[in-house]
């Protein structure tokens, strides 16, 4: 955590010197989140998000995804249950992610803060995951729906929020999402290092409910696609190492649910 806190410190100071050399109040939230003040960094930055000559910048709103993330994962310390001042930290994290790619139109910033991306795709995943493994369908499609806003570039979450959905028996969604997945990712998409591990075991699933639904040409393309990902994670597709995985993941389920809050219904992101 450390070095990641270093390493993602010194390219925000270095796109701070490029873009924002005079700006005080943008160095502010720079320091706060070196200094491990995240609740302060969240609340200075929607401040700013809230103010006139700032609402169109988009670094206020990355601080506030990042502050938001780095709390979820220390709810020792932070006020993150449910009910209590930062709640849900994940899906605020996800939420103000989003609006900081809508504002950030040029990709002026993105490429900088690749770390913080993959970091936020790698949680959602796993959550995600942990709550497919528990039956949980419904929460699982809704995290990998605030994740996929957030992070638009990575068809696999909108691949297995298609999944959840249909599991959830929102079929329209999910057939939806997996059709518009299955069009963007083909056997020379390069997937990302914190999401490929599920690819493979995605594309199986989904090739298997195709197949029951009649769609042979699309059941057809995710049934070579399995053979195409399976590198990435070939456990994934081993039946008894799946079982096991989820008799572990339904005895973690308590501790789960104390640092993740989700209790409440889904709220649509805000434009």
């Amino acid at each position: 955590m450390k070095n990641y806190i270093l390493i993602l410190s010194l390219t925000i100071s270095s796109t701070l010197n490029l873009f924002a050399q005079d700006d005080k109040k943008i160095d502010e939230l720079v320091f706060l989140y070196v200094d491990e003040k995240y609740d302060k960094v969240v609340d200075k930055s929607i401040s700013l998000a809230d103010n006139d000559n700032y609402k169109k910048h988009p670094l206020p709103y990355l601080y506030a995804a990042m502050g938001y993330y780095q709390m979820s994962r220390r709810p020792d310390k932070f006020p993150i249950a449910k009910g209590e001042e930062y709640q849900q930290p994940l899906k605020a994290s996800q939420k103000y992610t989003y609006k900081f790619v809508k504002k950030d139109k040029n990709n002026e910033y993105s490429g900088d803060y690749k770390e913080f991306f993959d970091l936020l795709a790698d949680t959602s995943n796993k959550l995600s995951q942990h709550y497919f493994l528990t039956e949980d369908y419904r929460k699982a499609a809704s995290n990998y729906k605030y994740a996929y806003r957030a992070l638009p570039n990575d068809p696999i979450l909108q691949l297995w929020e298609g999944i959840c959905e249909v599991k959830s028996q929102n079929t329209a969604e999910g057939d939806k999402n997996i059709l518009e997945a299955l069009d963007k990712i083909d056997e020379n998409f390069t997937p990302s290092d914190v999401t490929s591990g599920v690819l493979a075991h995605g594309m199986l699933l989904v090739e298997e409910y195709l197949s029951q639904k009649g769609d042979a040409s699309n059941a057809n393309k995710a049934k070579k696609l399995v053979d195409v990902f399976k590198k990435y994670d070939p456990d994934e597709l081993d039946k008894q190492k799946m079982e096991e995985r989820k008799a572990k993941a339904k005895e973690d389920d308590k501790i789960m649910r104390k640092f993740y809050s989700e209790d409440e219904e889904d709220e649509e992101v805000e434009e």
